[in-house]
């Protein structure tokens, strides 16, 4: 559980977009935000983990539809979603802040 909010993430990386694709490349709309059960649902990500030692600070926070974030799960450095490659890397000079890129 993040401290962080959704719509305010949002906001904050996309602006007034209305339509973005996660990582994965699965669309998100911001007008699902804090819908649950709609089919464009972005959810907060730790790219680190909390169980397995990240933090709770945006460098490790991703955006991603939620079936993205459930694929991953608390998967860490590697993992597959939407039928692809993922690993997380951590920023050169930061210790709690990661980059998700395609493998």
């Amino acid at each position: 559980m993040s401290k962080y909010r959704t719509i305010d993430v949002w906001n904050e990386r996309y602006g007034n977009k209305e339509n973005v694709y996660d990582y994965a490349g699965r669309l998100m709309k911001k007008s699902a935000c804090g819908n649950p059960h709609s089919a464009y649902h972005p959810t907060l990500d730790h790219i680190r983990p909390l169980s397995a030692g990240g933090c709770d600070v945006l460098g490790n926070i991703e955006i991603c539809h939620r079936d993205t974030n459930e694929e991953k799960a608390d998967s860490f450095s590697l993992w597959k979603a939407n039928g692809k490659r993922f690993r997380a890397k951590r920023v050169k000079g930061t210790r709690t802040e990661y980059e998700i890129e395609e493998i």
